[in-house]
């Protein structure tokens, strides 16, 4: 394997820096509802594998905002953690994996007022100007708490 330039080094390092705070800000950026962040986070065309799609589903970036912002502006609070990120990066493409730990709150639910998912986010990157995600997939490992949290904002 050839030895990498200093510059070569650099750009991978910035580059994954880049892509760290775009998952991040992906994260934060529903619990805050700050829907402009969320969606520049994304392709104008995205690919999305979630809980909530039962596979794959091809949204424009317009529908993806509305349909979240839906989903997430229903509860009185949530947190997304990204963390564990693993990243691989080829060019202007990158696959990246962090960790899915989202904890959804809605007050005076009678039979809890929490629910949990935890698993993993995989995500394929592009580049053109910036990183931006231009697929997204949620690998469950379990959930738990009051599922009727989760379950009425399933469409």
């Amino acid at each position: 394997m050839a030895e990498r330039s200093l510059e070569e080094r650099l750009r991978a390092i910035e580059d994954r820096a880049a892509i760290v705070d775009l998952l991040c800000k992906y994260a934060v950026s529903i619990d805050r509802l700050r829907w402009d962040d969320f969606s520049s986070c994304f392709v104008e065309t995205v690919e999305v594998d979630l809980i909530r799609t039962d596979g794959w589903v091809r949204f424009e970036r317009s529908e993806l905002v509305s349909l979240v912002r839906g989903v997430f502006e229903s509860y009185s609070a949530t947190q997304h953690v990204s963390a564990n990120h693993q990243i691989s990066i080829e060019g202007d493409r990158a696959v990246a994996w962090s960790t899915l730990n989202a904890t959804h709150y809605l007050k005076d639910m009678t039979d809890g007022e929490f629910h949990q998912q935890v698993g993993y986010y995989e995500y394929r990157l592009t580049r053109d100007q910036d990183w931006r995600i231009a697929k997204i997939r949620q690998v469950e490992h379990w959930q738990r708490g009051n599922q009727q949290i989760f379950d009425r904002t399933v469409r």
